[in-house]
């Protein structure tokens, strides 16, 4: 992928090879945090200012993040879901520990970590990883770095996915590609909630999409943003989204080919809260008549 000069001066400013390794560290640690609460009983729930859950997962895994970041980027701030922003507010990770926090109350092992890098305003570097998902049980005691399944990208570098995150994940990827299909009466998309829809204004337009697509499924959160990136699904439509929820997925997805907007083109930032979508190019305008964005 060709980057423009805008981009191209960011990439100047960060060591993408020490970012990458540090990321993998980071969502390592948070997920044996994650399997280690996942399933249990004693698991306690909080409700937010916004309602929604939070557990001890959430919280002890990004405070783990966190720190794996700090000592080993130290020049570079962070800006979390639980626990807001520290130190550089220009040149920052952005993290959100445990994206999909209701699959995980409920048992359900679609949920993962979410890190982005953001150098003086631009996105550069993403990486989503599912720490109950791969091949055979969410095992307790296991060698972490192998466990789960990670998506990553760097600007200019491409898209790529691969089991674990060791270092050898990263020797052992698998590039990653949108689908290129043009014509929505053949496309499969997935959507967000459903009570988010009708919240933001767009029941009418997820109506008409889903008559009109050849088939509709609810892959919500980070999941169905990297199905788009993976080429199994055309596009993801997200009625509500914070900066946290997608800061990695952009990077990921438009490395992968695709496209990313957000409703009425507003940039995303600390105080993003609104509708987004990912989308092969080819769906891209289909997407844009229905929808609005």
């Amino acid at each position: 992928m060709a980057l423009s000069p805008w981009y191209s001066r960011r990439i100047m400013r960060f060591d993408a090879n020490r970012c990458l390794t540090a990321a993998f560290q980071a969502c390592r640690l948070a997920g044996t945090i994650h399997r280690e609460h996942f399933r249990q009983d004693d698991l306690a729930v909080e409700r937010k200012a916004d309602t929604s859950p939070v557990t001890r997962a959430d919280r002890e895994s990004e405070a783990a993040i966190r720190e794996v970041l700090r000592r080993a980027t130290p020049e570079l701030g962070v800006l979390g879901e639980e626990y807001g922003q520290e130190g550089d507010a220009r040149d920052r990770w952005i993290v959100d520990p445990l994206d999909g926090t209701k699959n995980f109350v409920a048992g359900i092992p679609y949920c993962a970590t979410l890190i982005g890098l953001e150098i003086d305003g631009a996105l550069v570097l993403g990486i989503c990883h599912a720490a109950l998902l791969g091949p055979g049980p969410p095992a307790r005691g296991s060698d972490p770095a192998r466990q789960g399944e990670t998506w990553w990208a760097v600007r200019g570098q491409g898209a790529f996915h691969g089991m674990g995150t060791e270092h050898a994940t990263m020797r052992r990827r698998r590039p990653l590609r949108v689908r290129e299909e043009g014509d929505l009466s053949r496309a499969f998309l997935s959507h967000g909630g459903l009570a988010h829809f009708q919240a933001a204004g767009l029941w009418p337009a997820l109506g008409e999409l889903a008559a009109r697509a050849g088939r509709t499924r609810g892959f919500g959160d980070w999941w169905g943003h990297m199905l788009v990136a993976e080429g199994r699904c055309d596009a993801m439509i997200d009625p509500v989204v914070a900066y946290h929820d997608v800061a990695a997925v952009r990077v990921i997805v438009e490395e992968a080919g695709g496209v990313f907007r957000t409703r009425g083109a507003v940039p995303l930032g600390a105080d993003f809260r609104d509708a987004a979508v990912s989308v092969s190019a080819a769906l891209a305008g289909s997407l844009q008549d229905i929808l609005g964005f």
